[in-house]
C-alpha cells in the first residue's frame, strides 16, 4: 500500500535531483580543466540561405520591376551597368554598409541585419548574375 504522500515525495526528490545536476554540472567541467564544448544555437544549425533565397525573402521588396525609390530592378540592365562598373567591391560595400546615393538609398542589410554578410554578398552576385552584360 502506497502512502499518498510518497508520490509528491519522489516526484520532489527527482526535481531536486535534477536542479542539482544542472548547478553542479559547470562546476564540475570547470574543476576538470577541460574547456566546455560550445553550445550550438539554432543559427549554427540552419543553413545558410542562397542568393536568390535571400533576393525572393528580402530583396525583392525594392529590387522587385520597375524598383522601388531608385533601387535597380532585377535584370534592369540600364540601371544595373553603372552601378556594376564601380565594382562588385563597392556593390558589396553599399549593401553591407549602407548607401545613400543620388538616385536613392539601400539600408544596410536590406534591413535585414539577421542575414550573414556571405548571404547578402550572395544575393547582390544573384542579382548582378540577372544582368546582361
Amino acid at each position: 500500500m502506497h502512502h499518498p504522500d510518497h508520490h509528491s515525495f519522489s516526484r520532489f526528490m527527482r526535481i531536486l535531483a535534477f536542479l542539482i545536476g544542472v548547478a553542479v554540472a559547470p562546476l564540475a567541467l570547470a574543476a576538470s580543466g577541460e574547456p566546455p564544448a560550445p553550445v550550438s544555437s539554432a543559427e549554427a544549425l540552419t543553413p545558410a540561405l542562397t542568393g536568390q533565397q535571400v533576393y525572393n525573402n528580402v530583396c525583392i521588396a525594392c529590387h522587385y520591376p520597375p524598383g522601388v525609390g531608385g533601387a535597380p530592378a532585377l535584370g534592369d540592365t540600364d540601371a544595373w551597368t553603372p552601378r556594376i562598373a564601380q565594382g562588385m567591391d563597392t556593390l558589396i560595400d553599399h549593401v553591407l554598409n549602407g548607401f545613400t546615393g543620388g538616385t536613392g538609398v539601400m539600408p544596410k542589410k536590406g534591413e535585414r541585419l539577421d542575414l550573414s554578410d556571405e548571404e547578402i554578398i550572395k544575393a547582390v552576385e544573384y542579382m548582378v548574375e540577372q544582368v546582361d552584360q
